[in-house]
């Protein structure tokens, strides 16, 4: 077997390097892995990633660089701020370790703040039941030994006593230079705490009643295992010498038992939770970016269990989603469900249609999740993804992959999402207004000029609505159902011709894209738009700008591919769907502020509640920290009332749907639409 078949996946991993495991000699049988000491040593330096020290330290630079090069593309659409929660992939660094560094080179935004790292993945090799922690007391890399924060471990077990953590035991030693302490580990007596605590021992469950009751102890577990370990340098380079670690191996777990695990460790902003997942693994690489972007939009809209077959660190996965679903508060034999729709109950007043009566079971569940999860105040968002074929090159959320260079290929898929947690203290404030310009650290779900759909974690109940309602409804706006004017025609025509251009399907006639454009003079006029894609009267695909910035026809026709083609929500289009789509263009107008009875722009909830013009406005919502979110007018149909609109874009735009300002702190516009679709 070569390195690359070694490394590439994770399911066949053979090999455990002992060369980096000379620097924890003692502590380490090599010939069985086992821990024979309280440092566990590497398994798979030397396979996974380099065991020399130098190598790996210009290994990990390089892609950090890369990473950051990819940040700075994306950062216009992120929020501000470290991310609370990443997921990473875990296979070999030539193969996902671009897509890794691109999560990584985010959380150097955290670094003088994170103290504590919690790094959960699935296990390869010994399976177990619940979550496993180990007994070690640090972990050593070819960078150096880094604490484990054995304290957390033992309280989330329920354990009494107290332990010494892995940060206190090294306190004062030399270590490679590891330094002491997580945030939140007190100086104590080490000779009074060892004399009164239980020490871990593998084979320990957590007691009845603890914070993490599926926790346990196991150390065969962790002994070779990869997914965690392979984060462990990129840790130590982003956040240096003053880092502890909770590794865990999530085995058969359900997602409120992984769920409540991390709950029982989130901590505040010292601490970072990672979850180590590859995707798919050995299909053809063709299939394999289908699966894998299956997977992306079902992990992005929550839909609730993530299959092993579709990313290895499923468990893990859940159990996080869990966590954005339900909130800090630990699951109370509660599904997923219930919990989103006593939500729900919350934030929709009489006489807005439920979600079950726009959609079917499983998008429910998935829209219901996306406004739950901005109630609880968390912003999940796709960052790029990869597979083994890509030879490191990262598509960034919302760009196309890039070209095969074998179809056929096996591959392993990977991806980097991030999830923000912000300060609900802030928006509770009446002087939020300088919280706000304090403490910025979320950034909108829609760019100004690009895809209203790029935020994977926008409650895609309200995107949905303003797709379905666009052919529907021809009260929010200046339309034509028919497309019988000219315009309407001509604009209906370009978008459709330039998807059939882009699926390279033969055409009844020689007309093009170009010949339209260069036929119709108008369409050379500056112009913005959208265009929503439905089949079978479902959403398919919606991307457009809010403001005009190039001719109208070349906007039209390059939405109308992205929205087949780039919409992070949905697979590509085939060719097999392209009869079956529905086609409706928007054209908007230019944006203004929304000006109140006192003759000046609105200042708070109320004042835009009433001046809002139902069934004609489409509404623009952005906030100081730059969130930003828009219903087309078409979203009246399904939101009729002023307080329910403006509810439901809140929640689009990352905001707690009850938010209610009054110094200004939300900026509000409206422009009208004209609207021409197929049917």
């Amino acid at each position: 077997m070569s390195l690359s078949e070694q490394t590439h996946g994770d399911n066949e991993v053979r090999v455990a390097a002992a060369s980096a495991g000379r620097d924890a000699g003692s502590n380490a049988d090599r010939n069985t892995g086992r821990n024979t000491g309280r440092i566990r040593p590497p398994a798979v330096a030397g396979a996974f990633y380099p065991a020399d020290r130098t190598a790996l330290k210009q290994l990990i630079n390089q892609q950090l660089d890369y990473g950051r090069a990819l940040v700075k593309q994306l950062a216009p659409r992120l929020p501000q701020g470290a991310p609370k929660a990443v997921i990473v992939p875990h296979a070999g660094y030539g193969y996902s370790g671009t897509t890794a560094a691109l999560a990584y080179a985010l959380l150097e935004r955290g670094r003088g703040t994170v103290k504590r790292a919690v790094v959960v993945g699935p296990t390869h090799r010994v399976a177990v039941r619940g979550v496993a922690c180990s007994t070690a007391d640090a972990w050593s890399t070819p960078l150096g030994v880094i604490p484990v924060d054995v304290e957390s471990e033992r309280k989330a077990m329920g354990l009494s006593g107290r332990d010494i953590s892995g940060a206190a035991r090294m306190r004062g030693g030399d270590h490679d230079g590891v330094t002491a302490g997580a945030d939140g580990v007190e100086p104590h007596d080490d000779a009074h705490d060892a004399s009164h605590a239980e020490p871990l021992r593998s084979g320990m469950r957590a007691r009845s009643g603890a914070p993490a009751p599926s926790m346990i102890v196991n150390d065969s577990t962790h002994a070779k295992e990869h997914a965690v370990e392979v984060q462990i340098p990129f840790l130590q380079t982003v956040f240096g010498p003053d880092l502890a670690i909770v590794p865990l191996n999530a085995g058969d777990a359900s997602p409120e038992e992984v769920g409540d695990v991390l709950r029982a460790l989130w901590g505040g902003p010292e601490t970072v939770i990672i979850i180590s997942s590859d995707l798919s693994h050995y299909h053809p690489e063709a299939y394999a970016r289908q699966l894998d972007d299956e997977t992306i939009s079902d992990i992005a809209h929550f839909r609730l269990p993530i299959h092993p077959r579709r990313a290895c660190g499923a468990y893990p996965i859940n159990g996080l989603l869990d966590v954005l679903a339900r909130g800090l508060t630990p699951a109370q034999h509660e599904t997923v469900r219930e919990t989103i729709h006593e939500t729900l109950n919350a934030n929709q007043a009489g006489g807005t249609k439920s979600a079950g009566e726009t959609g079917q079971e499983s998008d429910r569940q998935a829209n219901q999740a996306g406004l739950h999860a901005a109630e609880r105040h968390f912003d999940l968002r796709l960052l790029g993804r990869s597979t083994s074929g890509d030879d490191g090159v990262v598509a960034l959320a919302g760009d196309p992959r890039p070209a095969m260079d074998n179809p056929d290929e096996p591959v392993v898929g990977y991806a980097s999402f991030a999830v923000w947690q912000e300060d609900t203290d802030q928006e509770n404030s009446d002087d939020a207004e300088n919280a706000e310009n304090a403490h910025g650290d979320n950034a909108g779900g829609i760019r100004q000029t690009e895809s209203f759909a790029e935020s994977s974690a926008e409650s895609s109940a309200e995107r949905r609505n303003a797709g379905d309602a666009a052919g529907q409804s021809d009260g929010s706006c200046t339309s034509d159902r028919s497309g019988g004017t000219d315009r309407g025609t001509t604009l209906l025509k370009l978008a459709r011709i330039s998807i059939r251009e882009h699926l390279g399907i033969d055409g009844d006639s020689d007309e093009s894209s170009e010949s339209i454009i260069a036929r119709n003079p108008w369409l050379e006029e500056p112009g913005a738009s959208f265009v929503t894609l439905t089949e079978n009267g479902r959403l398919r695909g919606c991307i457009g700008t809010l403001e005009a910035y190039r001719p109208l026809g070349r906007d039209v026709a390059d939405h109308a591919v992205d929205a087949a083609s780039r919409d992070p929500r949905f697979n590509p289009l085939t060719a097999a769907e392209y009869p079956l789509i529905d086609i409706e263009v928007s054209v908007l107008g230019k944006p203004e502020p929304i000006i109140g009875s006192g003759g000046i722009p609105v200042r708070s909830r109320d004042e835009l509640e009433s001046a809002l013009r139902p069934g004609e406005d489409g509404l623009i919502l952005t906030d100081r920290r730059g969130r930003r979110a828009t219903f087309l007018p078409q979203v009246w149909e399904q939101l009729p009332d002023p307080h329910d609109f403006v509810s439901h874009l809140l929640a689009k735009a990352g905001i707690r749907p009850s938010y209610d300002w009054g110094n200004g702190a939300i900026e509000c516009e409206r422009y009208e639409v004209t609207a021409y679709a197929e049917r």
